[in-house]
């Protein structure tokens, strides 16, 4: 399949989704691989499950997607064939622990990988097809800086970065915000401390962030917590479970359930409609795009 000859909606209908109420679309990112970002988007999609928020998954790091590994499922269909016209959006949604919905990619697929603004948005219109009503979607996007990461950035309420306590991800994550400012006009997002080994590590880490970002005034950078280093987060991955299901009482399990109660009192989005139809015009207002209707 060319990626010219994505298919952009399939269905011959009106969305009915007019009386939902606004979904908040959280973007969990990070400047690079091996912090931990996809295992906090499963737990954190959980954990906002578990807290009554009706939730959605959607597994957007389109080169290395695995949230199915990390959860134990086995997806016989993904985003490609929806993509491709092959399948709707409701066909390939998987249900999860806690009636988690969740949207599988396909790892290793080049065209995945290397997707751009008018292949996200073929995704996005799918999303805004979507009838059935959630509270919260999180986005796991790729690593580091691509049209498909920028794009889903840019299009979520808000801004979840991952950033461990190295100097690698401590720049990787500094340029990265700093880049989805100056071309995305995000000027807001949140930072999680993760595999640290205490809530002061933690904290010194994100002033440490902030230091880096004094010279950027137009940003705002807030703390969203932390998540100890834990040796049950570990085994929960080796078991493909979340650690909040399996290790509900360990260190890790009850800092990622904090973070998903404070995640779930976050004021809603302010948008004119509900649903998902913000997400399709967030989208396109950030990147000035115009979707092309294929039949």
């Amino acid at each position: 399949m060319l990626l010219s000859e994505v298919k952009l909606g399939q269905r011959d209908r009106t969305p009915t989704s007019a009386g939902h109420g606004p979904v908040q679309t959280i973007a969990v990112t990070s400047g690079k691989n091996g912090v931990g970002k996809t295992n906090i988007a499963v737990n954190l999609a959980l954990g906002l499950a578990k807290e009554g928020s009706r939730t959605m998954l959607l597994d957007a790091d389109f080169g290395m997607a695995n949230v199915d590994v990390l959860l134990g499922l086995q997806p016989e269909v993904n985003l490609l064939d929806v993509l491709s016209g092959r399948h709707q959006l409701d066909d390939i949604i998987i249900n999860g622990p806690e009636d988690l919905l969740i949207v599988q990619a396909s790892s290793g697929i080049g065209q995945l990988s290397s997707f751009g603004i008018q292949e996200c948005a073929a995704i996005v219109r799918a999303f805004s097809e979507f009838d059935q009503a959630i509270d919260s979607l999180v986005i796991d996007t790729g690593t580091g800086i691509s049209e498909s990461v920028a794009s889903f950035c840019a299009a979520s309420s808000e801004v979840l970065v991952i950033v461990s306590n190295e100097p690698d991800s401590v720049h990787d994550s500094i340029t990265l915000i700093r880049l989805l400012h100056s071309e995305y006009a995000i000027a807001r997002f949140h930072v999680v401390a993760n595999m640290v080994l205490t809530a002061r590590d933690g904290y010194e880490l994100f002033r440490k962030l902030l230091t880096l970002l004094a010279d950027e005034h137009d940003v705002l950078v807030s703390y969203a917590g932390y998540i100890p280093d834990d040796d049950a987060l570990r085994r929960a991955v080796a078991r493909h479970s979340a650690v909040i299901d399996v290790y509900p009482r360990s260190r890790s399990a009850m800092a990622l359930m904090n973070l998903a109660r404070r995640i779930n009192h976050w004021p809603r989005p302010n948008c004119p409609r509900g649903h998902l139809e913000f997400f399709v015009e967030r989208l396109l207002q950030h990147n000035n795009v115009e979707m092309e209707e294929l039949s």
